[in-house]
């Protein structure tokens, strides 16, 4: 057989190798057969080097290839934030909120430009930047002395709001559930404030029929998004458990109150397995 003939059976037994169309064995044969024997002095190939590898030797020839202008321009860049980082506390209030929504927006776009790319990547810096939002909203809060609980209600009930919207937006649906559970916090801290020391009975009425409205909203939002209705039946799930949570968490332990908290758990639990056929339909 000539060279050419050779080289291109060779080549697809590689491919048929790669691609897992016969048994590696079988392939090894038929290259052992096919291809050209070794000459003895020559050196066994060497395995390729890996992309994190190669991303490392191009960041290193950059920097040592970089101009003086480069390194000038970093340093200025990162002095810059440290200054930033140090003096902020000293800063116009305006100022201050523009710098944590500008570092917030910037960590949000750099998710959603790296998410298509790489998804562990772009839900980071999603993550980081909603962090990054939630922190410098409590730390202004607190540099401020705004510390009654209408401030704390106004700005989780505007960072579960954003969450919302950017989740849906963004198709997340971790965000969107965390967005809806926030809101429920705030609700909770309302109920607290407005109408504490209420029983078992009166925190039913607040937050069972919020319950059956998610409850309901998964089930008409079931056509056009399924993510949301999958969210939406969690967030009704998650009302349903909240009188007996709120009065845990506001009376400590009681014996009944756990066993009111268990016993609906497994009613729950056993409505669930009664409509498996229509929630997995619809969330599926």
């Amino acid at each position: 057989m000539d060279m050419d003939k050779r080289n291109l059976m060779v080549q697809e037994i590689r491919g048929w190798k790669k691609s897992k169309l016969l048994p590696d064995h079988y392939c090894d044969f038929l290259l052992n057969l096919y291809a050209e024997p070794a000459s003895a002095d020559e050196d066994p190939p060497r395995e390729a080097p890996s992309k994190e590898r190669l991303r490392t030797k191009k960041a290193v020839r950059a920097a040592a290839g970089a101009s003086g202008w480069k390194w000038l321009l970093f340093l200025a860049i990162f002095s810059l934030f440290f200054l930033i980082v140090l003096h902020f506390s000293s800063f116009h209030p305006a100022l201050q909120i523009a710098i944590a929504l500008l570092v917030s927006g910037g960590s949000l776009t750099a998710g959603a430009v790296i998410r298509p790319r790489s998804e562990t990547a772009g839900m980071a810096w999603t993550g980081a930047g909603m962090l990054l939002l939630a922190g410098f909203a409590l730390y202004l809060m607190g540099l401020h002395g705004l510390l009654g609980w209408q401030w704390n209600a106004a700005i989780w009930s505007g960072c579960a709001v954003f969450w919302i919207g950017y989740g849906i937006w963004q198709r997340i649906p971790l965000l969107h559930f965390c967005g809806w559970a926030c809101l429920a916090l705030v609700y909770a801290i309302l109920l607290q404030q407005l109408a504490g020391g209420a029983a078992l009975g009166e925190k039913q009425l607040y937050w069972l029929p919020l319950a059956v409205l998610f409850g309901w909203s998964g089930w008409f939002v079931r056509r056009w998004s399924k993510p949301s209705c999958a969210v939406l039946l969690g967030v009704a799930s998650l009302m349903a458990f909240m009188p007996e949570a709120t009065l845990l968490v506001e009376q400590g332990r009681g014996v009944w109150l756990q066993s009111v908290f268990v016993g609906k758990l497994v009613l729950g639990g056993g409505a669930l397995f009664l409509l498996r056929n229509y929630w997995i339909e619809w969330v599926a």
